[in-house]
């Protein structure tokens, strides 16, 4: 970690770097202001926590950033466990370094050691939190976060009769949420250890974080000189947040489905990665469940080799796919609350969406109605358009989510006027027509099934919680 001299004030100081405040209890007094710098890639490590030790600081700016004490969801013990996870096939594959260079320096101030060592508390820190430890899973391949989840479940002899509580510092994107709300609940019942619904703190280390970027949507500013990154939104979360129940929905698949997976070998080049399939009924997800152009984009941006583009690599895949325009042969059907499921009339596909969060990305709003937490599923979809139209819409998108009350004349500019549909359901069911298994993929939460000719796709709203989510205290107050 890197520290600064005495300053007077923290005027100097960016306040949308500031992770957190903390009074010094040296003679000296004043406060020690920890930042998170982050930086394009130009030859330095892209991140870096510093502290700033300085004699006062505005009270606006202590009410939100000021520190006190470890919150009790951190505090290990007899009854809690606390994780870090860090995916290191999350997003463009920084969550290591970030673990290295920011969190880790963290944790370590606030007196916590992990099970492999760590750098060891500060001296202020030991004195506060003597003891306070955490579990280090680094992944090892796509498996790793899933088998995490359900080692959760396998208490050894002496915990049988104890509740336990775990914290998990998850440092990936909105695939790492999939894989522990997919892990988690295969094992939710014939449990030898009481376990309670786990509660995960997202570090934002994927593509496009829709999960996080919507939970965070009512209390971080986009964009502008003063909006904090996602990471320093993250980690302020971490130290001040509350925790809430994740919605979830869960997906049922016909017989004959298959599970979409890249496997290489360590060091193998990119275009030598295999595509695996194996079988699947049922899936869980938290943010989209997909058909038609969305779920083309990622199935198809998804090999190692697009991966390495970072977010770019939608984009590439996109305008690819808006020049073949593909109409999507299928049956939607849509169950509204307290409706009877109803067809939508329409021959061709492009785009089916349903989604329980506001954006898929930072500034890319897909679902203007959702709010938080609110565990609404909502529909968004349009027949076959043309490559011209769906590109407009999706700008429209980007615009604060104006998608949704967009109208047109139909074909030929005389038949019955169509739309953007938007609704809220309680149940989607999806029969895909498709001869060719290429448009014959859906999307859960960046997971890739493949569905047989015929076969269908059912995503219904869940009751219960599988997981726990950490939110900014004002989502839930």
């Amino acid at each position: 970690m890197t520290a600064t001299c005495m300053e007077s004030n923290i005027g100097s100081i960016k306040t949308e770097e500031v992770v957190f405040i903390r009074k010094r209890i040296e003679s000296s007094g004043g406060y020690d202001v920890f930042s998170l710098q982050e930086f394009v890639e130009d030859g330095r490590r892209p991140f870096a926590l510093t502290r700033a030790q300085v004699a006062d600081v505005a009270p606006d700016v202590l009410k939100g950033l000021l520190v006190e004490q470890i919150p009790e969801y951190l505090r290990g013990g007899p009854s809690r466990k606390v994780h870090v996870l860090v995916s290191t096939g999350a997003g463009t594959g920084r969550a290591l370094a970030f673990y290295e260079a920011a969190l880790q320096p963290l944790l370590d101030t606030l007196g916590f050691a992990s099970s492999e060592g760590g750098h060891g508390p500060s001296a202020q820190a030991e004195s506060d939190n003597r003891g306070n430890r955490y579990d280090l899973v680094i992944t090892k391949d796509a498996q790793s976060i899933g088998q995490f989840a359900q080692d959760l479940n396998e208490g050894g002899p002496e915990q049988e009769a104890i509740e336990m509580d775990h914290t998990v510092i998850l440092l990936s994107g909105d695939g790492g949420i999939v894989e522990l709300l997919n892990g988690k609940a295969r094992t939710d019942s014939g449990s030898r250890t009481q376990i309670r619904t786990p509660l995960v703190a997202v570090l934002p280390l994927g593509t496009g974080n829709a999960l996080f970027n919507s939970l965070h949507k009512p209390v971080k500013p986009v964009g502008g000189p003063t909006a904090p990154s996602g990471l320093v939104q993250g980690l302020r979360t971490l130290l001040t947040g509350a925790a809430a129940p994740l919605p979830s929905f869960e997906v049922a698949f016909s017989r004959g489905s298959r599970l979409i997976t890249y496997t290489s070998a360590d060091g193998e080049e990119a275009d030598k990665v295999k595509q695996r399939a194996d079988a699947v009924s049922h899936l869980r997800g938290a943010i989209v469940a997909s058909y038609g152009f969305h779920s083309q984009v990622v199935w198809e941006s998804d090999t190692p080799a697009y991966r390495a583009h970072g977010a770019k690599r939608f984009g590439m895949v996109a305008q690819e796919l808006l020049r073949e325009s593909h109409a999507y042969s299928a049956e939607v059907e849509i169950t509204r609350p307290g409706e009877e499921r109803k067809r939508v009339e329409r021959d061709g596909h492009a785009y089916v969406l349903a989604t329980l969060v506001s954006n898929l990305e930072e500034t890319f709003t897909i679902s203007p109605a959702s709010r938080p937490l609110d565990g609404r599923l909502r529909l968004v979809h349009f027949g076959d358009v043309g490559g011209e139209r769906t590109m407009d819409i999706m700008m429209r998108a980007y615009d604060g989510g104006r998608h949704v009350d967009m109208r047109w004349a139909g074909e030929g500019g005389g038949g019955p006027e169509e739309r953007v549909g938007y609704d809220e359901i309680a149940e989607v069911r999806l029969t895909t027509l498709e001869r060719d298994p290429r448009w014959r993929k859906v999307c859960v939460d960046g997971t890739i099934v493949e569905i047989p000719q015929g076969g269908s796709m059912t995503v219904t709203v869940e009751e219960e919680a599988h997981l726990r989510i950490l939110v900014d205290r004002l989502i839930v107050s």
